[in-house]
């Protein structure tokens, strides 16, 4: 078989994505069920569907995992089974799209999004863009993410199907094409009997497809925990004289915690902490606060104006935000019109509460915006009201080391004082555990060579949803998509990525056939 271009990979992977960003698919942590969300289930249809066109054999179940598995080939036959998984949720906010704009040998210059004049993309804003230079942009129109995170993955897996299936001489060892839902808000048991399955059948070794560093390898992730720190309701804070009611809507800068430094991340929570922090007492006083249902770094904050000073207050909000426009954030202040909810102190009492946490000195990195690396982070990033009166503040609370989160929980908990403060452990590093399997990042390693693309092993600052499968005693190690801004309206990837992906891809297939696990009998 004549070898295929590089461009027609791409094109095919751009079609692949573009079938599966135009699906609505985003989670949802209220919902009760598993999936969370219809739409999960319509794309798990779509994949289902595209894999038996292939001849794949495909399962289901009631969770909405799909499974298409392929047999093995040439020196792949008597070759444990291999698991490709992404997981088909995107985040809450991500918006379904019908088509990708392409914006040929990107020059650096700011990039144009039809839907965002605002924001400013190029490579002096953002540094790391410089890797971008000369390639074949693939984007959306810059309001909403459409959901790189994980459809990049699966448009990528559905690359790597295609080319095996139009290929009959790639050697391959048994190869199963998982899609799992839930994964973003860390629906673990969406993927318990999946897990169970997995053992059962023999399936010895997994990757999940859903990095973001081009060709990363990765065998760490974050340990990671919540904490929720209740301020109950209080009279707002009087002020002297006359005053009106104002609203303001705090945009914040949308980013993946795992890249909030190099793009600027700005959650509200610390943009109206510091506007409060600006001001003195006597000119405002903060009634109300609530986080965006679908951005969580976006919300709406009343505030009481004393007279006279509006312009004064307005300046200060004005001097907080400016940094960050170019990098998506946004605001307004204007009059309440319409009744005033119950004015509310425990938005004030909140907001300085995060100023003082930000603020603090534990002996680590607090903010996620500043912190890179293998450094973790402590992040006050939303608060909701909570029933009856009062807010609830979360703080997404992310170390490498077990032991170092456990000082960050009782960070939290030492500030909260006498609060009422809960704490929610959510998945953990998978690092102690695969370093017993070095025969994946290996393999990876060795088939970005043959692919001729720059491997880079890192940890990767978030999770992979794993932990089943770890529990289990499968390892699974975490290989990079390839693109930029994770869960922005800025994401992006290239053509030039998608072709040197699905190289890479398709030289793993080829070095599993040979040096994967064998089955056992």
């Amino acid at each position: 078989m004549s070898p295929v271009t590089d461009d027609a990979i791409a094109r095919l992977t751009l079609r692949h994505l573009e079938e599966v960003v135009a699906i609505d698919s985003q989670s949802d942590e209220e919902s009760p069920t598993i999936p969370t969300t219809e739409g999960q289930r319509q794309l798990a249809d779509h994949v289902a569907a595209f894999h038996l066109a292939l001849g794949a054999e495909v399962e289901r179940d009631g969770s909405a995992n799909v499974i298409a598995k392929y047999p093995a080939r040439g020196a792949g036959v008597g070759k444990a089974p291999i698991a490709f998984m992404v997981h088909l949720d995107t985040a809450r906010g991500t918006a379904a799209i019908p088509s990708l704009i392409i914006d040929e040998a990107w020059d650096g210059a700011p990039i144009r999004f039809p839907a965002n004049q605002w924001i400013r993309v190029d490579v002096e804003t953002y540094p790391a863009m410089a890797d971008f230079a000369g390639h074949d942009l693939v984007h959306g129109p810059g309001d909403r993410p459409f959901g790189l995170d994980d459809k990049l993955g699966l448009a990528h897996c559905m690359t790597l199907a295609r080319l095996l299936a139009d290929d009959a001489s790639v050697d391959r060892p048994p190869l199963w094409f998982v899609g799992r839902p839930d994964e973003e808000i860390g629906r673990h048991e969406a993927v318990a009997a999946l897990a169970d399955l997995f053992a059962d059948r023999g399936v010895r070794w997994g990757f999940t497809v859903d990095g973001i560093v081009p060709y990363e390898i990765n065998v760490e992730n974050f340990n990671a925990a919540m904490a929720s720190v209740d301020f109950p309701a209080e009279p707002p804070r009087p002020l002297p004289g006359g005053s009106e009611t104002w609203v303001a809507m705090i945009g914040g800068v949308n980013t993946h915690g795992a890249t909030a430094a190099a793009e600027g991340h700005r959650p509200a929570t610390r943009l109206a902490a510091e506007w409060l922090a600006a001001l003195d007492p006597d000119d405002a006083t903060f009634s109300g606060y609530a986080s965006d249902p679908l951005r969580d770094c976006d919300a709406r904050v009343i505030v009481r104006i004393a007279a006279g000073t509006e312009e004064w207050v307005r300046g200060a909000l004005a001097r907080v935000m400016e940094p960050h426009l170019q990098r998506g954030a946004s605001w307004s202040l204007e009059p309440l019109e319409g009744p005033e909810v119950a004015p509310d102190g425990a938005a004030e009492a909140m907001l300085r509460w995060v100023g003082d946490f930000l603020r603090s000195n534990p002996g680590f990195t607090i903010a996620a915006e500043d912190s890179a690396g293998r450094d973790g982070y402590s992040q006050p990033y939303r608060a909701r009201p909570l029933e009856g009166g009062g807010l609830r503040l979360d703080v997404r609370i992310r170390d490498f080391d077990a032991d170092a989160l456990e000082r960050r929980i009782d960070h939290v908990r030492r500030l909260a004082g006498d609060r009422p403060c809960a704490v929610v452990h959510q998945y953990v590093n998978m690092g102690p555990r695969l370093a017993e399997h070095p025969g994946l990042a290996e393999a990876a390693a060795r088939a970005a060579k043959v692919a001729d693309v720059p491997a880079v092993t890192y940890p990767i600052r978030g999770g992979t949803g794993v932990d089943p499968f770890l529990d289990r005693d499968i390892p699974v190690a975490n290989l990079g998509t390839g693109y930029f801004a994770p869960e922005s309206e800025k994401e992006l990837t290239s053509l030039q990525l998608m072709a040197g992906h699905a190289r890479w891809l398709l030289a793993l297939v080829r070095d599993l056939a040979e040096h994967g696990p064998a089955a056992r009998g």
